[in-house]
């Protein structure tokens, strides 16, 4: 169980590394969402796994690091929304 819970936080890490890499480019942002959003499942279940078994007892799991990689697409439409409202 240990391993497969290893290999979902090394997916979660890795889908949410690309997430955040597709939000460097505005073309790129339409990839940035379907990916991010599989990425939060894969880091949501490894959370709820690791939680439901008490596997690992850091405070930053790989489950962890791949929510906040993942949650980037939206945060920046989120500024990029806050600073149009704003401006206008």
């Amino acid at each position: 169980m240990e391993k497969k819970l290893k290999i979902l936080g090394i997916v979660s890490m890795i889908i949410g590394g690309v997430a955040a890499l597709c939000c460097l480019s505005p073309k790129t942002l339409i990839i940035a969402f379907p990916t991010g959003f599989i990425g939060m499942v894969c880091s949501c279940i490894y959370v709820f796994i690791d939680t439901r078994d008490q596997i690992n007892t850091k405070k930053i799991t790989p489950g962890i690091i791949g929510v906040i990689l993942s949650s980037v697409p939206v945060l920046i439409i989120l500024v990029f929304t806050i600073i149009h409202y704003f401006k206008s």
